[in-house]
């Protein structure tokens, strides 16, 4: 997954209009400081690109994990200096804590089933420090899921360098939604076209909450920080 969008991933998001970075970041921080004043240190898992660590360096000593290599490629070159890390949610494990833990944009639903995500939240949980604070962004809750839903107009943006243009196909079966996310990427060399599949279960906000709260952090919900998607906001006694 990412092996081939991350190089334009962040354009097709920001010059889309679809993701605001700072106005995430400036959310976050006012979620963090509310949660945990005296925060210091924070750890994005899944961090991507390193869009919001760009963003929250402002306020914290950052680190990320992630597990696609390109999208970590892309990162460092934003971030020196800051600590990148190839690893997989589900067995994480950095040996340190941190007065913050972030994981952002829904990927905590690439775990496609209960128990994996169950394991994830624990690990990222494992990694709040006593007073710190976690905060996991759900997948589409599964009674707002509508297959097939395909915007008027694709997703289009473009720079001096490239023009992308995405459109995507959806479909659910049980309670795993399949998303094709097919892509034309323009540059001075020619058309590419490439199409990446991405797989995420649809979990009610009740489970994830019930996974925060059995790792031993106390659980508030946070709703629609995106539409039909819930936020979970856990902090250490």
């Amino acid at each position: 997954m990412y092996d081939k969008s991350a190089r334009i991933y962040d354009l097709l998001y920001v010059g889309s209009g679809i993701k605001d970075y700072p106005a995430e970041a400036a959310e976050l921080h006012r979620i963090i400081q509310g949660a945990c004043p005296t925060a210091k240190t924070l750890l994005d898992v899944a961090c991507g690109t390193g869009a919001h660590l760009v963003e929250m360096q402002r306020w914290y000593e950052v680190q990320g994990v992630d597990l696609s290599p390109a999208m970590l490629a892309v990162a460092r070159t934003r971030l020196p200096g800051v600590p990148l890390r190839e690893g997989d949610m589900r067995t994480l494990d950095l040996g340190k804590t941190f007065d913050a833990v972030t994981c952002l944009f829904s990927s905590i639903g690439y775990m496609t089933d209960l128990a994996e995500m169950r394991s994830a939240v624990a690990r990222l949980a494992a990694h709040v420090a006593p007073g710190g604070v976690l905060i996991i962004d759900g997948w589409v809750r599964p009674d707002h899921w509508r297959d097939n839903f395909r915007p008027d107009q694709p997703d289009v943006a473009h720079d001096s360098e490239a023009t992308v243009v995405r459109l995507s196909f959806s479909r659910r079966e049980g309670s795993i939604t399949e998303l094709e996310m097919h892509h034309l990427v323009q540059t001075s060399a020619g058309i590419e076209y490439f199409m990446e599949p991405h797989r995420l279960r649809l979990t009610e906000t009740d489970d994830y909450v019930s996974a925060v709260t059995n790792a031993g952090l106390e659980a508030q919900v946070v709703p629609d920080y995106m539409p039909n998607r819930d936020r979970i906001v856990g902090t250490r006694p």
